[in-house]
């Protein structure tokens, strides 16, 4: 359609210009309306997505024998954080003593000392 009337869009500008009886023609655009018809159709799109693979999820679900689908039980142990007893605490400023940090006990002076320079 644009070659048939000759016109020449600018995205960038959101404006589109073609020949006229009088001259040149100039459409220009709206950035809101531009701005809100991206943001929807980016929406449509992510939801035609999401709505194809949970089709094709449910689709291969139907072909999944029931008796081999376990739940494997979660151990409530493994999900814990586990507290490093081996941690020095540091000084991070000469200015406030209280401002400190805990690092690992084994890093070497030089380590420390890289570390300290990023914090």
């Amino acid at each position: 359609m644009l070659a048939r009337f000759m016109a020449i869009p600018n995205h960038t500008y959101l404006i589109i210009k073609m020949p006229a009886p009088k001259g040149i023609l100039s459409i220009f655009g709206d950035v809101e309306t531009s701005y809100k018809c991206d943001t929807e159709a980016v929406q449509l799109a992510e939801t035609l997505e999401y709505s194809a693979n949970a089709a094709m999820m449910l689709a291969k679900s139907k072909k999944v024998d029931q008796s081999q689908v376990t739940i494997p039980a979660a151990d409530p142990m493994l999900m814990a954080l586990k507290l490093d007893l081996q941690v020095k605490k540091i000084s991070l400023g000469l200015e406030d003593p209280s401002k400190t940090a805990l690092i690992g006990a084994s890093l070497t002076p030089k380590q420390e000392d890289t570390l300290t320079s990023f914090l």
